[in-house]
């Protein structure tokens, strides 16, 4: 028959649990009668992979080869273990170590085992959650759920309380910390809000004692013990021991040797509370800070349920009546507990017949085996987005924190499309609680496709849901079409230090050419404002950009033939002094321009651009075309514009007095870059249209008052 485990995957140690024939919760223990499985994993110099007891006792031998502590690192793509010129990825440790889970259990229970529940941290992310779901699944389980370890624990402990209670769940396991607030009914766990510190736990106090011993050595022999693997790894070991004793005894010895010598310490409970109160000091702070988040006090709490190995010390336990005023809440194994309400889930998750919990009363039964779970979101996921003013990349929260899980929450963003071209929208799956992206991490980079263009922009709805294994789902809607877009996930990007830049730095590096029409009837008024005009474009683009970083510009004059006035250049100075010209004499410095209207700026502006940058496809190329008429080579100038649009080329054309506007439209590439306006509001159009390339590195929004 085939059969379904919970399993505890700890930091330090690990234990599995199933339903027995009685419908009761019970504990797997392994071929050599153990309860808990050690989280350790030894490669040796062949490749072969050895996990759990055997690998802690080469570890404490002195094997450098033994991986310990990697639950720390899940999903940190940057960790990265070397073992027998292979390398392994934390998700590939914790394989290894499932792999040993289920075949001890399989060699207990005598069947195949394959369906399993695994528990994490509540502070587990999208990425550790998927990473651990990944490493089950190529263990060979298929599994069916992941839950938080303070729920498992709440689900064993769930026979024991009484409807209306607001329980507080502190779970101090060898590696992490996990505080969970819930409130219990009389059909479900209600969690109501949750935290957690993943880089503290028994070892942080191990540790602590390590420090201490190995600095008395040091002083009393002049050895450290840290310039030998294998004596560290003793004393590490000892101090573990060495941990477990005072919790049991006043004060306890602790014996070294090394090179020759002997040390012999005597740490009493006293020195050993001294050295770690910072440590119990920072789980005050998470439980107080869960609590506060829960909108509640010490006073609301009805009790303090103990979970993990490390909440044996009497110095947690005193502390957590301190802090409560309350007596810690018994009845729990704090090595099984997790473990058990794992089994229970998985039981549940497998059929949702009842099971008879050995003899207990129908309410209690129910309580424990066909409750419901409410869980909570353990962090804020949001997605990055540009602020209001243009000036910075902010977190925008989607789903806030400690709302009930299964959810699915959704928030409109703008998003300028362009008309040549495939649009998509990049959206970064974020993690934190703050606006500020320096406070977030980002976890996930999905892209959605199949965005219709929309001239003044379209609305983008990003939906996430996130379901009962804390697990992310994105979608996207097009609001103007009501079209559901193309999800597609994708590797998260090596370099993400544009975040923290103004958001310009994304863009392309622009080249422009400013092609300013000089043909008879611009003499006088026209040019003297065309002249304002490009001032105020220049202006504006340098105006946060003062050295015009990634942007050259370039000045056209065309009537009759076009001449560049001014290559391409991202010196100020020179640009202002080269506008200054434009006067009503200009065709007479320029005498090859002439005085008509024969010429297609686009053909000659086109020219310039593949000239000046070898057609470089990293480079976004704009034209600003000012006219006041229509040419008489109109025709010619549309096919031109057309071969803009085929390359991605934008061209922005501005008319006013004699111009014509539907000529405009059909020149520009795409409607709103098109502009009749008049003399009056030509120099203020300009600045608008300096200051959307600007805050958008192109044309894909841009506003005009006419």
């Amino acid at each position: 028959m085939e059969r379904f485990i919970g399993i505890d995957l700890g930091t330090t140690y690990s234990s599995i649990a199933t339903i027995d024939e009685y419908g009761q919760p019970v504990i797997v223990k392994t071929t050599d009668g153990e309860s808990l499985i050690p989280s350790a994993v030894y490669v040796d110099s062949s490749g072969n992979e050895t996990a759990g007891t055997e690998a802690k006792e080469m570890m404490q031998a002195g094997v450098e080869d033994v991986a310990v502590f990697f639950k720390r690192y899940m999903g940190n793509k940057d960790m990265v273990f070397h073992y027998a010129g292979k390398p392994y990825t934390p998700t590939d440790l914790s394989t290894v170590l499932l792999r040993k889970i289920k075949a001890e259990a399989e060699a207990s229970l005598g069947s195949p085992v394959t369906k399993a529940v695994i528990t994490v941290p509540a502070y587990f992310n999208d990425i550790q959650r998927n990473e651990t779901m990944k490493a089950g699944r190529n263990a060979g389980f298929q599994v069916l759920r992941i839950i938080n370890e303070p729920t498992a624990a709440a689900i064993t402990y769930g026979v024991k309380f009484q409807p209306g209670q607001r329980v507080l769940v502190y779970d101090l396991g060898g590696g992490t910390f996990d505080v969970t607030v819930l409130e219990m009914t009389l059909k479900s766990i209600n969690v109501l809000s949750t935290g957690g510190d993943h880089e503290l736990g028994g070892k942080d106090w191990d540790d602590q004692l390590v420090n201490y011993v190995s600095e008395q050595f040091r002083l009393e022999h002049g050895f450290d013990l840290s310039d030998s693997i294998e004596a560290y790894n003793d004393l590490a070991f000892n101090c573990e021991k060495l941990k477990k004793q005072l919790s049991a005894k006043e004060s306890s010895f602790i014996t070294v040797r090394y090179e020759g010598v002997r040390g012999k310490y005597s740490v009493s409970r006293a020195l050993f509370e001294q050295l770690t109160e910072h440590l119990l000091r920072s789980t005050k702070f998470m439980a107080e800070f869960v609590l506060e988040e829960a909108g509640l006090k010490w006073k609301d709490i009805d009790g303090v349920l103990l979970v993990g190995g490390s909440t044996r010390m009497p110095m947690v336990e005193n502390w957590v009546r301190e802090m409560s005023g309350k007596e810690p809440l018994r009845g729990v194994n704090v090595d099984e507990a997790v473990a058990l309400g794992a089994a229970i889930q998985a039981g549940i998750e497998v059929s949702r017949q009842l099971y008879s919990l050995g003899g207990m009363n129908k309410q209690q039964y129910q309580l424990a085996s066909s409750m419901d779970i409410v869980d909570v979101m353990s962090h804020s996921l949001g997605t990055i987005a540009v602020s209001e003013d243009g000036q910075k990349y902010i977190n925008s929260i989607i789903i806030s924190k400690n709302k009930p899980i299964p959810i699915t929450e959704r928030k409109e963003f703008l998003h300028h499309t362009n008309p040549n071209g495939d649009n998509t929208l990049d959206v970064y799956l974020t993690q934190g609680e703050s606006s500020d992206i320096k406070n977030c991490i980002v976890v996930g980079k999905y892209v959605l496709s199949g965005i219709k263009h929309q001239p003044n922009g379209t609305k983008i709805e990003i939906r996430y849901s996130y379901d009962l294994n804390g697990m992310v789902v994105v979608e996207g809607i097009q609001q103007e079409t009501g079209i559901s877009l193309h999800v597609g996930k994708v590797d998260l990007d090596e370099n993400l230090d544009w975040l923290y830049e103004k958001p310009r730095g994304k863009h392309k590096p622009l080249s422009i050419i400013i092609a300013i029409d000089l043909s008879g009837s611009m003499i006088g008024s026209p040019v003297a404002k065309a002249r304002d005009a490009a001032r105020e474009f220049v202006m504006q683009l340098s105006a946060g950009n003062p050295n015009l970083e990634n942007i050259e510009i370039g000045l056209m004059g065309f009537a009759d033939k076009a001449e560049m006035v001014c290559r391409n250049s991202n010196n100020v100075k020179e640009l202002l002094k080269t506008i200054k010209k434009i006067d009503a004499g200009w065709t007479k410095s320029y005498p090859n321009v002439g005085g008509g209207n024969d010429n297609n700026p686009l053909e000659d502006a086109y020219r310039k651009f593949n000239d000046v940058f070898n057609n470089k496809s990293d480079k976004k190329k704009i034209l600003v075309v000012l006219t006041d008429g229509v040419w008489s080579n109109s025709q010619r100038a549309v096919k031109w514009s057309d071969r803009y649009r085929e390359e991605s080329m934008d061209i922005i054309a501005v008319g006013f007095g004699g111009a014509d506007e539907k000529f405009l439209r059909r020149i520009s590439t795409s409607s709103e870059n098109a502009l009749l306006t008049d003399l009056d509001h030509l120099v203020e159009s300009f600045g608008n249209i300096a200051q959307e390339i600007s805050r958008s590195g192109g044309t894909k929004h841009l506003s005009w008052k006419r």
